[in-house]
C-alpha cells in the first residue's frame, strides 16, 4: 500500500484535477499520478509547489481494476476521508467528489448537523447527508477543530445554497456531453468563488460555469 508520497511535481492535470510526482533520482524513478479533492486542488493551484508531500488513499476499484491514489496535505484530512467512505452508499469517488470544501467546514457541519451545508457539496442530496451525520457526528471533532492554514478560501467557506439550481445545472452540462464529476467540480469552483453573486436561476449557474471553463459564447 502507498501511504505518503514524496517527490517532485512534474506536470499538473487540470482536467482531471491531478498532479504527476516523480519520486526517483535524475538517473530514474517511479512517476505516480495523484488525484486530488477540490480543497486540495485549490489550496495548491496558485502556487503548485515544485516539491509535494503527501499523504494518500490508495485504492482499487471493483468494476475497473486500475490503482488510484488520491492526495491530501495532512495526514488528519485522509484519516477523514477513510471515515467518509465507510458511510453507506457513499464510496471512494463520491468521497472525492464531496471534498469541495475543507475537511474542516464539512465535519463542522457533520458535528452541527448542518444539513444545507452537506448538501451543497457536490453530489450529496438529502438522505445522503442524512446518513453521513448518522454515521459521523460525534467522531470527527478533531477534524471539525481544525485550521485551515494553506487553504484556500474558497475551500474553507461553505458552498453557497444552489438546491435544485446546481443539479439542473450538473443534469444540463451532462446533457451537453461533459462528465457528471467535471460538471460537479465546475459548478463547485464557480459558487466557490469570492466575487460571483448567488446564481438565481439554473441559466445564470450555467453561464457561469461556461465561462469559467471557457466557452461561453
Amino acid at each position: 500500500m502507498i501511504s505518503r508520497i514524496r517527490g517532485r511535481a512534474v506536470d499538473w492535470h487540470d482536467d482531471r484535477q491531478s498532479v504527476e510526482i516523480d519520486t526517483g533520482s535524475e538517473a530514474g524513478g517511479l512517476v505516480y499520478e495523484v488525484l486530488l479533492p477540490t480543497a486540495v486542488w485549490l489550496a495548491l493551484e496558485d502556487s503548485r509547489p515544485d516539491i509535494l508531500d503527501l499523504y494518500t488513499h490508495y485504492h482499487v476499484p471493483d468494476r475497473a481494476p486500475v490503482p488510484v491514489l488520491i492526495g491530501f496535505l495532512r495526514q488528519t484530512e485522509r484519516d477523514f476521508f477513510r471515515k467518509l467512505i465507510g458511510v453507506p452508499q457513499m464510496g471512494v469517488a463520491k468521497a472525492q467528489q464531496a471534498l469541495a470544501a475543507s475537511v474542516s467546514t464539512i465535519a463542522q457541519a457533520i458535528e452541527a448537523e448542518d444539513r444545507r451545508t452537506l448538501t451543497q457539496l457536490p453530489g450529496i442530496g438529502t438522505r445522503q447527508a442524512d446518513r453521513i451525520i448518522a454515521d459521523l457526528k460525534g467522531k470527527v471533532i478533531e477534524e471539525a477543530m481544525l485550521v485551515d492554514e494553506g487553504f484556500d478560501t474558497r475551500a474553507r467557506r461553505p458552498l453557497r445554497p444552489t438546491d435544485a439550481i446546481a443539479e439542473d445545472a450538473s443534469e444540463a452540462l451532462v446533457g451537453l456531453g461533459y462528465t457528471r464529476r467535471d460538471a460537479d467540480r465546475w459548478i463547485a469552483a464557480v459558487l466557490g468563488a469570492p466575487d460571483l453573486d448567488p446564481p438565481e436561476t439554473t441559466e445564470e449557474l450555467l453561464r457561469a460555469v461556461l465561462e469559467h471553463i471557457g466557452t461561453a459564447p
